[in-house]
């Protein structure tokens, strides 16, 4: 996921919405998330066990 978020992006999001944005909407909103939007991609959530392997234990542990 790109780290910038444009207001073109913005407009597109709100269009398959069906919500009507002005340009100058659009470019407000894309200025309110873009610092959240770079904080998240800064975030990385390590598994401790492949998914498959999280299903078994869980059914193990919860004696299924």
């Amino acid at each position: 996921m790109p780290d910038d978020v444009t207001p073109e992006r913005v407009a597109a999001a709100a269009a398959m919405a069906r919500v009507r944005l002005s340009p100058d909407d659009a470019a407000r909103i894309a200025r309110a998330v873009t610092t959240p939007v770079k904080r998240l991609a800064d975030i990385t959530l390590e598994m401790e066990v492949e998914p498959a392997t999280f299903v078994a234990v869980q059914r193990k542990d919860a004696a299924l």
